[in-house]
């Protein structure tokens, strides 16, 4: 079991480099960016949507759910989708790294928005019900990003060792094998979310990151309408 074990981790480490997670990671700073822009917490957000990107992903990959999201319609929204994606991540870097450029040479960045710091004491009434729409939001993104994730062919050995055991009634076998590697899977996301939740981190820093994410996830692209 432990061998299982150990094989199913490298596996999802190995399924991690794949577009779909790295466009989740790219429309997660798109969130923090416009969380911040709106004064509201970030870090429970990150969180909750990388635990509901797990968990959905768990869900979607493996059991009934493939029936509908291998059908041919769904298919061809989801890369239409990934295309209006890939192109507002590819515009994004361009920001981004017009941004680290001006930082690097001691100019005052001027592309995405900057946080506004406290909101006027009028917001205070609101801001409980701000929080829950945004976290309502965040696990609608979470769980509609995990869908289209399907759209990428994961291990084979994985996904039929989890419709296996789906089939034949035995998931609590193989259910500790497939949160493994789900949770390996998407390891960039983790990365990210740690990365930017460091405090004091330099802004040409993460500038640079930020633009390598985007430029990745849109150049990633390429491999879904391959």
């Amino acid at each position: 079991m432990n061998t299982l074990g150990v094989m199913a981790c490298k596996a999802g480490f190995q399924d991690g480099f794949n577009p779909c997670v790295f466009m989740a990671c790219a429309v997660l700073i798109v969130q923090g960016v416009w969380l911040k822009w709106k004064s509201l917490n970030i870090g429970l957000t990150r969180m909750l949507f990388v635990l509901v990107y797990a968990a959905s992903t768990l869900i979607f990959d493996f059991g009934p759910f493939q029936i509908v999201l291998l059908q041919k319609n769904f298919i061809f929204a989801a890369k239409a989708i990934y295309f209006v994606l890939g192109l507002g991540a590819l515009i994004l870097g361009i920001i981004f790294f017009k941004d680290w450029l001006s930082l690097s040479r001691g100019f005052p960045a001027d592309g995405l928005p900057t946080p506004r710091g406290s909101p006027p004491a009028g917001e205070s009434r609101g801001q409980g019900r701000g929080n829950l729409g945004v976290l309502l939001a965040t696990i609608v993104l979470a769980i509609a990003l995990s869908s289209l994730a399907t759209l990428w062919p994961g291990n084979n050995y994985i996904l039929l060792l989890g419709n296996f055991a789906y089939l034949k009634g035995q998931w609590q076998m193989v259910m500790p094998l497939l949160m493994g590697y789900v949770l390996f899977s998407i390891w960039p996301l983790w990365s990210v979310g740690v990365f930017l939740s460091v405090k004091n981190l330099r802004p040409s820093l993460v500038k640079i990151v930020c633009a390598a994410i985007f430029f990745t996830a849109s150049s990633g692209m390429i491999l879904i309408f391959r």
